[in-house]
């Protein structure tokens, strides 16, 4: 019962942190306006929640040794929920800025922990797990999208929208961080920071989930403005992007696992990138409301077992702490959104949004050749 407790709580926390996630990208518009900045200043916003994130994600291995994953989970919690209650105060792009490094700081420590406490449980249990862990984050980031496209339907304002979810979220989300176990000890043999050779692998890993961050940010920081800008639609249609990319992401991640195990890693990361470079070339090239749901829903389904994959094996490779592999994978991800929201909102601004979908085909299409020349390594 134990055992069950300590799944289903992770999975929870997945659910929950995201749920936040698709308040932020169905109001991306409304701060937008609130604020009075245009698609660079978005940009800016992203990179500094990413400079945060990168910063305790260097520190997170070494808090985790000190203290434990439950622990800084559960002070995340609470200082994550109550930095959303000056968010609809905020009238400067300089001090959301601030406010979006201070986000980053708990997102960055979260990923960190969640993530190797996933990885745990997966090793523990002796199965694929972590794509199941991660359809619980594209579950919440849904949910929480469909209930924020209503609040904007219904004109109900980003102040009351926010204190509702904070009051109901953050008890809830504190009761399941009390009922994970604490961590296990890892051999001291390993690999305790990120600073070595990287084998193959791991730098392989690294540069193709941090692709697929790409991609997947595109439509959680994009995706609203995509569809009022591109798109031209407004209210609960605003949130069709996101909402019909989580829909998909979520069936491909509870059945990234099973496919998995059964055709192999390489296998079915050459059918995600293809699905990937697939829905890219819709989005680019069609602006109607059918063609940007066909779009984002096969980019979910492309990008749904992508990063889970990522973290699921860095946190197994020999001689590496798990927190350690793990960590690499996550400052890949967020590093992406150092430089690349200010340049994509450049992109915006010069070509139109469509265009923020452009590098990331790119880089997609490039990424076939290394992993063909290194297609062992994902035997792992």
């Amino acid at each position: 019962m134990k055992k069950i407790n300590d799944i289903f709580a992770c999975k929870a926390l997945f659910f929950i942190m995201a749920f936040s996630i698709g308040l932020w990208t169905i109001r991306i518009p409304t701060i937008r306006d609130q604020i009075q900045t245009d698609y660079l200043g978005i940009g800016y916003i992203m990179a500094t929640f990413a400079i945060g994130s990168i910063i305790m994600m260097l520190c997170a291995n070494y808090f985790i040794k000190k203290s434990s994953s439950k622990k800084i989970i559960i002070y995340i919690v609470i200082v994550q929920w109550l930095l959303w209650l000056p968010v609809p105060f905020i009238k400067d792009l300089v001090t959301f800025m601030i406010l979006a490094f201070m986000f980053g700081f708990c997102f960055g420590l979260f990923e960190i922990c969640i993530n190797l406490k996933a990885s745990k449980i997966e090793t523990r249990e002796g199965k694929s797990m972590m794509s199941g862990f991660h359809a619980f984050w594209s579950l919440g980031v849904l949910i929480g999208s469909f209930f924020t496209s209503i609040f904007l339907q219904l004109e109900i304002s980003i102040l009351i929208n926010t204190l509702i979810y904070v009051i109901i979220m953050l008890p809830i989300n504190l009761y399941f961080a009390f009922k994970l176990q604490e961590d296990e000890r890892t051999s001291s043999s390993e690999q305790k920071n990120i600073f070595f050779i990287w084998p193959i692998l791991l730098l392989l890993l690294a540069v193709i989930a941090m692709s697929n961050a790409l991609a997947e940010g595109s439509v959680d920081s994009w995706g609203a403005l995509y569809m009022k800008d591109f798109i031209q639609v407004d209210g609960f249609r605003v949130g069709i992007a996101t909402i019909s990319f989580n829909i998909f992401m979520v069936i491909g991640r509870l059945y990234g696992d099973r496919i998995r195990d059964k055709i192999g890693v390489f296998n079915l990361l050459s059918i995600l990138f293809f699905l990937t470079i697939l829905s890219l070339l819709i989005l680019i090239n069609f602006n109607s409301v059918f063609s940007s749901i066909i779009g984002f829903a096969i980019l979910g389904i492309g990008g749904s077992s992508i990063v889970p994959i990522s973290y699921s094996m860095a946190g197994k490779i020999k001689g590496i702490d798990s927190g350690v592999g793990i960590t690499i994978v996550s400052v890949a991800v967020y590093g992406t959104f150092i430089g690349a929201p200010a340049s994509l909102g450049l992109l915006a601004n010069s070509f139109g949004v469509n265009n923020v979908f452009t590098p990331t085909l790119i880089i997609f299409i490039l990424l076939i050749i290394p992993m063909i020349i290194y297609k062992k390594e994902f035997k792992l």
